[in-house]
């Protein structure tokens, strides 16, 4: 059971900024956000504000959509596919994958890959797909893929 705290205006705010800043785009939808003990972003429908959480024993709630660490965010697999749905065309930080390169990453390897010296989140796309969000570190794509996602046959 965990802790969930409703966002105010300027907490989420805060994180469309930063949203806006490393991935080009934040939803246009009007959700309530909720943030966990492990600084756990979760979206849900603004009607569970009617709701008392504290009386509740909640273990999740809504859809997991990012991560919060060190003022940074990593979006989820499915936090990474809400922003393509909606506004593919205005992402950044998009790294195209090849064939080869998404059998590795199914297989939970890191990929090597020049994207400048710059540590960031990137968003990782194979054809018209976007599969996730990993972190590009010291010329590697570090794979956060959770291993239940893992797997041989892919493409």
């Amino acid at each position: 059971m965990q802790k969930l705290k409703i966002l105010n205006n300027h907490e989420v705010k805060k994180i469309k900024e930063i949203i806006l800043r490393d991935y080009g785009y934040f939803p246009e939808e009007n959700y309530a956000y909720l943030l966990s003990e492990k600084e756990k972003i979760f979206l849900v429908n603004k009607d569970v504000a009617r709701i008392d959480l504290e009386k509740l024993r909640i273990d999740r709630v809504g859809l997991c959509f990012a991560e919060m660490k060190d003022g940074k965010i990593r979006l989820s697999k499915e936090g990474a596919q809400l922003l393509a749905q909606q506004g593919l065309e205005k992402l950044k930080n998009v790294v195209e994958l090849t064939a080869a390169e998404l059998k590795k990453y199914f297989l939970g390897e890191d990929l090597p890959k020049e994207l400048g010296e710059e540590s960031k989140f990137v968003l990782l796309k194979y054809k018209n797909d976007i599969l996730g969000c990993a972190k590009y570190k010291e010329k590697n794509i570090i794979n956060f893929l959770p291993k239940i996602h893992r797997g041989e046959v892919i493409i």
